[in-house]
């Protein structure tokens, strides 16, 4: 039986990063992700870690519960990606109780992370879980899909 490879320091300390995410970790964000980060998902464009540290602390501040777990990756040389589970609870969405979200992130880095992109479902994520507009959301799914 073949040993796996050791994962890269930086893969490790991004998820065990976002593994325990929570306001207390904020001030660690400048161990992982370089000055000029750029950091990409289907609801924001943030340059920098400034503007990254708001992002983190705004999504914390309005968020009960936030933890990830990696499934897969695959690295390659200045680069990997992580397919992930994000459980999060939100009390302005789905009644505050616990939402399951799936994605994958694509990531750069030198020493540090300078690129992360991640890719999910925003309907699955928010439109699925508010009154009305979920149950619109998922009958045009439904209808799409037959």
């Amino acid at each position: 039986m073949k040993s796996s490879p050791q994962l890269p320091a930086i893969v490790q300390q991004l998820e065990q990063f976002y593994a325990e995410l929570g306001m207390t970790q904020v001030g660690r964000l400048s161990e992982i992700y370089s000055e000029d980060i750029e950091f990409i998902d289907p609801l924001h464009h943030l340059h920098g870690l400034e503007d990254l540290s708001h992002y983190f602390e705004h999504l914390l501040q309005n968020t009960d519960k936030c933890q990830f777990s990696f499934s897969s990756r695959l690295i390659a040389d200045g680069e990997f990606s992580l397919t992930w589970q994000m459980q999060f609870a939100h009390p302005k969405l789905g009644n505050g109780r616990l939402i399951a979200l799936d994605g994958i992130s694509h990531l750069k880095f030198a020493e540090k992370i300078y690129y992360h992109r991640d890719y999910y479902d925003v309907s699955a994520m928010l439109h699925d879980h508010i009154p009305v507009i979920g149950w619109l959301s998922k009958k045009l799914k439904n209808g799409l899909a037959q």
